[in-house]
């Protein structure tokens, strides 16, 4: 019995470590309006960005993974139709490549 309450209490303890991750939603789905990957990546290389991961999320934005001009590691989520940031998930606490 003190071994099934031990791997029932680890198994809630795991369930609650664990992050919840969800999509940030950047709505307009009406990809006409959409900023082209190449202008939005164009965009980003003269700010400085090193991409080293694009992609387009379940919630309609557009998504990378690279390093900043000082060379900090970024994920940020991006409205397609503006390239204005929606989320920064993290910036500089990651180190540098």
């Amino acid at each position: 019995m003190l071994h099934l309450t031990r791997s029932l209490l680890g198994g809630l303890l795991l369930l609650g470590a664990t992050p919840v991750l969800a999509d940030t939603d950047c709505a307009r789905p009406d990809r006409s309006a959409w900023m082209p990957e190449s202008q939005f990546r164009e965009r980003m290389k003269r700010q400085g960005v090193q991409i080293t991961k694009f992609r387009i999320t379940p919630g309609n934005c557009y998504e990378i993974y690279g390093f900043d001009s000082d060379g900090r590691k970024l994920e940020i989520y991006y409205d397609p139709v503006d390239a204005l940031p929606v989320t920064e998930v993290s910036l500089g606490a990651l180190g540098k490549h």
